[in-house]
């Protein structure tokens, strides 16, 4: 039975801007001009890691990123042609400038992460005055039907681990925390480290290892290409699901672009490659202490069909044994993948609906992964270090994961003398509110990295 979820309205309000809902991801008709590349202004910094997609909200977030940079504007003329109407009616286009005036009066701003669809996005801005959220989502034409920033919490101080384990259990959430050695798992810190917890996009430590053994076995080379295509297409994080049908790509670049920026169609184009009974025999190898609780394994496509885009599908499923759960799956359609606003922004994990693990399983296979000596897959787990690495650490391989009520982080971190540790972060809420966004926990384990360095 659900666990319980919360369903985000269409419309929401803030003290600054107001508006809007998700749209169905179409192709854009009669889209505004774009004077910007997904790149934004210098003036505007992205942290380490994060880059904009080019989606139809990663180019109305450069947009908005560029104009907060800017000395004045946007004009009246600039907003009709960037603004829906529904936008426009609540903000006047004479008002819109006068509206970037008082963000740029907050900045300068570093962008901290972006999580979205084709549609919607989500960007954690940091600034000396304190830490935001930009909410952005568009039309099918382009323009934006939402725009507003939400005040986030304060990121707490964090000198010991007891601190990092008090910032967790102070949210109104389920949360696991485990920072323990890298290659035994033994705790130095935690709790709840043995809850099964949903894990998102980490879940693709899994596929990485599926594929470093259909490697290993002489099945796949990393210089093998993969073909896109219609049926293989998932929906952002990622650069992939833009290109065309015939569009390839290595698998080592689909490994790379799987782990760095989370590309869910280069993920499950390995999946396709090495079989979901490969990801799930991954799982046992590095130690997972129920694969059943992946089982049926559901690539990031699916589960996008499963939770957003049919209330009854995502019913029988919550409802269903395995068994009717890869009867689902197999009756599944082809080709595009088209949401429904109405239920994009639920919350889904309590409907049976992620990838779920444990803080000490996520533990066991970033040591199983370092164990196995592959520099290509070391290699590819420290291109995102996920924080900025403070001193004293030569290493540092991450894979975290997020949806609307969940948030995990999971790293290794190793030192020249070849000590490691582990961190493993797991929240999770019914409430969408409940959960921190990502700079929060980039705060947090950036400060506890340190505090570790400290003590090798």
């Amino acid at each position: 039975m659900p666990r319980g979820r919360r369903q985000v309205g269409a419309v929401a309000f803030v003290s600054l801007l107001l508006i809007g809902a998700c749209s169905e991801a179409q192709e854009p008709q009669d889209a505004p001009p774009s004077s910007t590349s997904p790149t934004p202004a210098a003036e505007v910094s992205l942290a380490d890691g994060v880059t904009l997609p080019d989606t139809r909200a990663g180019q109305a977030a450069a947009w908005v990123l560029e104009q907060i940079a800017a000395d004045v504007g946007p004009s009246a003329e600039e907003a009709q042609e960037r603004f829906g109407d529904t936008f426009l009616a609540e903000v006047p286009a004479e008002q819109v400038g006068a509206v970037f005036a008082q963000l740029r009066a907050g900045g300068p701003y570093t962008v901290e992460g972006y999580d979205g669809t084709e549609d919607a996005a989500r960007l954690p801005l940091a600034a000396a005055d304190g830490r935001s959220l930009l909410h952005i989502a568009t039309e099918p034409d382009g323009r934006m039907a939402t725009l507003f920033f939400e005040a986030t919490r304060a990121v707490p101080d964090v000198t010991s681990l007891t601190d990092l384990d008090a910032a967790l259990a102070g949210l109104d959430a389920e949360t696991s925390v485990l920072v323990a050695d890298g290659a035994t798992c033994e705790p130095l810190l935690e709790r709840e480290s043995d809850a099964a917890r949903p894990i998102g996009s980490i879940v693709k430590l899994y596929v990485l290892d599926a594929v470093r053994q259909a490697v290993a076995d002489g099945a796949l080379t990393w210089e093998d290409n993969l073909t896109l295509t219609d049926d293989l297409r998932s929906l952002p994080s990622g650069v992939l699901q833009g290109e065309p049908a015939g569009h390839e790509v290595s698998v080592r670049e689909a490994a790379e672009l799987m782990i760095s920026i989370s590309d869910n169609t280069a993920t499950d184009l390995l999946v396709d490659a090495v079989g979901r009974e490969s990801v799930l025999a991954a799982a046992e190898r590095l130690g997972h202490h129920d694969p059943a609780l992946l089982t049926p394994f559901v690539t990031t496509r699916e589960l996008f069909q499963l939770a957003f885009t049919d209330a009854g599908v995502r019913e029988r499923w919550a409802a269903a044994d395995t068994a009717g759960r890869e009867e689902i799956l197999a009756g599944l359609p082809d080709g595009e993948v088209a949401l429904d606003p109405a239920l994009a922004q639920d919350v889904v994990w309590p409907d049976d609906l992620d990838w779920f693990a444990t803080a000490q399983d996520l533990c066991r296979a970033h040591a199983a992964l370092q164990e196995t000596g592959d520099e290509t897959v070391t290699g590819i787990l420290a291109l995102n270090p996920g924080i900025d690495v403070p001193q004293g650490w030569d290493y540092v391989g991450f894979k975290g994961g997020s949806a609307p009520g969940e948030m995990a982080g999971s790293w290794y971190l190793g030192s020249a003398d070849g000590e490691g540790y582990a961190v493993v972060v797991q929240i999770a809420a019914t409430d969408v509110a409940a959960v921190p966004d990502a700079g929060w926990m980039v705060g947090v384990v950036g400060q506890t990295a340190e505090v570790l360095a400290e003590e090798e």
